[in-house]
């Protein structure tokens, strides 16, 4: 095989430690056994876009700041949110819910 790429990549020297030690339980290089695990591993194909997933984390903190401000206002006057403010909180929650399915 016609081997003329090179890849180069840096390592603590903890992180190098543990490849060479596992390498040297197979009888093989430390270069070698990293380039082994390489071309054996399989990538899970993600499930979202990464402009999908960006759009499903700004709605998530949007969610999570709108419940930070009625817990804050629960907690500084002893009033409870009102309904309607719990039932959009959980209108939001479920469409986005519909999205992650």
């Amino acid at each position: 095989m016609n081997q003329i790429r090179q890849i180069h990549y840096r390592l603590t020297e903890l992180e190098y430690q543990k490849l060479a030690n596992s390498a040297s339980q197979y009888g093989v290089s430390p270069s070698n056994y990293a380039k082994k695990l390489a071309l054996k591993s399989r990538l899970v194909k993600p499930t979202f876009s990464h402009e999908n997933a960006v759009k499903l984390n700004l709605s998530l903190n949007h969610i999570g700041n709108n419940l930070n401000q009625l817990a804050r206002h629960a907690n500084q006057t002893g009033d409870l949110p009102t309904l309607k403010a719990l039932q959009s909180i959980q209108s939001e929650v479920h469409q986005l819910w519909q999205q992650l399915k």
